[in-house]
């Protein structure tokens, strides 16, 4: 196992996604969708590189990137990049990558089984949700076992919040609600989940204020700004 050299890191990266699986070369996303998001954000990349590749990317510049997919099968109708296929390449690049999984909130039991399975034979270090694109509030109380499994463990949850520039410019944003990631649904997580990591992903454009008032008043929560 390669060490790392946490003095000679310029930035962990805590929010990169994997957005195409080496094994098929399809993302999570349906094209269209895709192809949207390109437009919205300007984007100009002709080749999205699967996590294997990513590694040589942060190791190139002194950093590290927490990697993960979104599995929003149910939501969505398309398959995640694999779980398995992301961890194995932080495995195999540890002084480059650190995994978390991600797991299709609707799934109920077996959504369960899939952390603990993941922490068992990856040790992913947290798990990833985005409750627009998954369609699910943060704070439904039959999403509590998958959370008390990640705490379990000891884990981190990651919740996308606040506007997604997935779905932009179609009609009717490609069907994807916001209401889902206002970060004031995971302020009930923070409570019912005291100890548990939190991390609120993006500056959560319009509820800005609610992401800081959720932070600065539940110890456990982090505003990551990308």
């Amino acid at each position: 196992m390669t060490a790392i050299d946490i003095e000679a890191l310029v930035a962990i990266d805590v929010h990169t996604h994997a957005e195409v699986s080496e094994a098929t070369g399809c993302g999570a996303l349906s094209p269209e969708l895709t192809e949207a998001a390109d437009r919205y954000f300007a984007s100009t990349h002709t080749h999205r590189p699967p996590a294997s590749e990513m590694a040589a990317y942060y190791r190139e510049r002194n950093m590290m990137a927490v990697v993960f997919t979104v599995d929003a099968t149910t939501a969505m109708g398309v398959p995640p990049v694999p779980n398995d296929e992301i961890a194995q390449a932080a495995a195999d690049n540890p002084d480059a990558l650190i995994a978390f999984g991600s797991v299709d909130p609707h799934l109920g039991r077996a959504a369960v089984n899939e952390v603990h399975r993941l922490v068992a034979e990856y040790d992913v270090k947290g798990f990833k949700f985005h409750p627009s694109v998954q369609a699910f509030f943060p704070n439904d109380r039959a999403m509590y076992p998958v959370y008390e499994a990640i705490a379990e463990h000891g884990k981190i949850a990651l919740f996308h919040t606040g506007q997604t520039g997935i779905g932009a410019a179609l009609p009717g944003g490609g069907g994807i609600r916001l209401k889902y990631s206002n970060p004031m649904h995971v302020d009930d997580v923070a409570a019912d989940f005291p100890g548990m990591k939190i991390i609120l992903a993006h500056p959560s454009f319009p509820w800005q204020d609610e992401a800081l008032s959720v932070a600065t008043h539940k110890q456990d929560v982090y505003i990551c700004l990308l």
